[in-house]
């Protein structure tokens, strides 16, 4: 701790104060009294403490984020926040959007199988008000619901979440199985490839494989581009 004697001048009776910086990261402020500065009471002179940069740097919303997350995905606190995709609320309604779907059409197709299985005929038409619908009309919106939803799941299935890295190790986050649950991927530097563009997914350019799982990530959310060139596999 640096040591240093302040004298008063005159400048004081005119409230002015002094300003000590004895190291980069803590600071005090000397605040005079100037009644006390007049009447020659030598202790007219107060420090008061200020937070340092380290302390201020520690509780930035920044860090308090990554601390959010990284309590959210139950990741130890040796692991550092690398990478980060958006739109994570977004995958996480469509998770339950599809998953609902599949157990609804499942549910309806088999109270309609186990309660019309003996009066069931092909082919046939449905009546719902004015609108009659056959066989090859509920096969088409049959066929078209299961593809898009087959789609949904895919996409919510890879899109990577967040990446934690703690020097050659990683963990990456992705939506569950089921809604509201969350599943990881652990790897390590190098276990990370590029796919050839290609498939019905969106984003062509951000196909990558995990030791041979499909992920998607999107290169303009890592940390620092080096975090995906420290990821990716290198011919030798």
């Amino acid at each position: 701790i640096k040591m240093f004697l302040l004298k008063a001048t005159p400048f004081c009776t005119r409230q002015s104060f002094l300003r000590v910086i004895p190291s980069s990261t803590s600071r005090v402020i000397p605040l005079i009294n100037p009644l006390k500065c007049a009447a020659g009471d030598q202790s007219y002179l107060r420090v008061q403490p200020i937070s340092s940069t380290a302390a201020r740097l520690a509780a930035s919303p920044k860090s308090m984020k990554e601390e959010h997350y990284r309590k959210k995905d139950k990741i130890p606190l040796d692991f550092r926040l690398v990478y980060r995709a958006p739109m994570e609320h977004y995958l996480a309604a469509c998770n339950i959007i599809s998953s609902f779907s599949f157990a609804a059409f499942t549910g309806f197709s088999s109270y309609a199988y186990l309660k019309h299985f003996h009066t069931m005929a092909v082919p046939f038409d449905i009546e719902y008000g004015t609108l009659t619908a056959n066989e090859n009309d509920l096969m088409i919106f049959l066929g078209f619901f299961l593809f898009a939803n087959v789609v949904i799941r895919l996409m919510v299935n890879r899109y990577t979440l967040r990446v934690y890295r703690n020097n050659e190790r990683y963990i990456a986050i992705f939506e569950g199985y089921l809604p509201l649950m969350r599943r990881q991927i652990q790897f390590k530097s190098g276990d990370v490839s590029a796919v050839p563009e290609g498939g019905i997914l969106p984003w062509q350019d951000a196909r990558y494989k995990i030791n041979d799982k499909p992920v998607l990530l999107l290169d303009g959310n890592f940390r620092t581009p080096s975090e995906l060139n420290a990821m990716m596999k290198h011919e030798q």
